[in-house]
């Protein structure tokens, strides 16, 4: 079996329940000889969000096979809710880019509701009207390798790490889609990133309202993960909000 391992470097253990909108992602293609991981979070009892190249057609994945796991912090410890997947919504406009993804957002509808709890509870996304910049307190999470070739090891705990919103001007996303729909996210001096597949997964900065969720891991700029002035690319959520709307509160 193929496994695609996550990344977060230059990340340390998230407190327990620290992040309990953060969901893992354990994708399977239809005859299970491939899997890979990805990361979402909990918009309400019966969906998540997360990234449209998670499910990408060439990898043939199958929600059927797939699981979507509720509540966890260390991923080797028998604490975690599987949840079976009834159907995943693409972005219509989704498609890939010489060198990543536009409109990468998906939504994961849950065949079971959700019971929340103090360590399971949904995410708020970000709005238009929320001012961000190079000073705001944001941070991103996931699970699996802390380096490149390093996994991360057993039980596999939840990995956060601040980051930097990073100015556009500092990345070539530029020739491939509009910059207003992605946010830039990094550290200039390198090394503090996700990386690898720990695609979906969320970036989030803390505003009046508590942290927010910003943008959805998409891809790096500079074809790798953790260089210096190399910031990863996070599809807006502000920008997208109609699209989640549409699905989330219209069932």
């Amino acid at each position: 079996m193929r496994t695609v391992s996550v990344s977060i470097m230059g990340g340390t253990d998230a407190p327990q329940g620290s992040w309990p909108w953060m969901v893992h992602l354990n994708i399977s293609t239809y005859d299970r000889r491939s899997r890979w991981r990805c990361g979402g979070t909990l918009l309400n009892s019966e969906w998540v969000l997360t990234a449209a190249h998670c499910w990408n057609g060439l990898q043939q994945p199958d929600f059927r096979q797939s699981m979507v796991w509720i509540g966890t912090h260390a991923l080797q410890k028998t604490s975690v809710r599987y949840m079976a997947i009834d159907a995943v919504i693409l972005h219509p406009h989704f498609h890939s880019l010489s060198n990543g993804f536009a409109n990468d957002i998906a939504l994961i509808k849950l065949k079971k509701t959700v019971m929340f709890s103090q360590r399971v509870a949904p995410v708020l996304l970000a709005s238009p009207d929320d001012v961000l910049g190079s000073s705001s307190d944001c941070w991103i999470i996931g699970w699996g390798q802390i380096g490149n070739g390093v996994r991360l090891p057993d039980p596999e705990i939840l990995q956060e790490v601040k980051i930097s919103l990073m100015p556009q001007t500092s990345c070539e996303v530029e020739r491939y889609q509009t910059l207003s729909r992605v946010v830039l996210a990094g550290d200039k001096a390198g090394g503090k990133d996700s990386c690898g597949g720990d695609n979906g997964g969320p970036l989030m900065c803390r505003t009046a309202r508590g942290f927010v969720q910003v943008g959805i891991r998409s891809y790096g700029s500079g074809g790798s993960c953790g260089l210096p002035d190399s910031p990863g690319v996070y599809t807006r959520v502000s920008k997208h909000l109609c699209f989640i709307n549409y699905y989330v509160h219209q069932g």
